[in-house]
């Protein structure tokens, strides 16, 4: 055999109709390649903000967590101590009275003054 020096240049050096072909083969998915690297790279980031996203709503659920465990503590301690008001003497039960007209008032002022603070918007 002997040597062929249009074999031995690569299919982009060759002159021609296939070369040219090839060569804008090459460029197309030389392109793609990039546009496919562009849009993994974007995934990526994608991914890395939510998986930081999801770690920060997991510390915010855990916080929130512990909050309502100590305020379910003090409601309960607070519902205790009614009941021992309630089942105490009759000095404590006329306490008791004044402390529910009291809550009673106060709710009242409440909603009539968010009532007319927001009638006048």
């Amino acid at each position: 055999m002997m040597f062929d020096p249009l074999e031995a240049t690569s299919h982009k050096e060759r002159a021609g109709p296939e070369g040219a072909e090839e060569q804008e083969l090459d460029s197309r998915n030389q392109q793609r390649s990039y546009a496919l690297a562009g849009k993994v790279s974007t995934l990526r980031s994608l991914a890395l903000d939510i998986e930081n996203e999801a770690y920060e709503h997991n510390r915010l659920l855990d916080g929130m967590g512990n909050d309502f465990s100590s305020g379910e503590g003090l409601l309960s301690s607070s519902l205790g101590r009614v009941k021992g008001l309630l089942t105490s003497g009759r000095q404590n039960r006329r306490a008791m009275c004044y402390m529910a007209l009291f809550v009673v008032v106060f709710i009242f002022m409440i909603w009539y003054l968010s009532s007319q603070l927001f009638s006048g918007q």
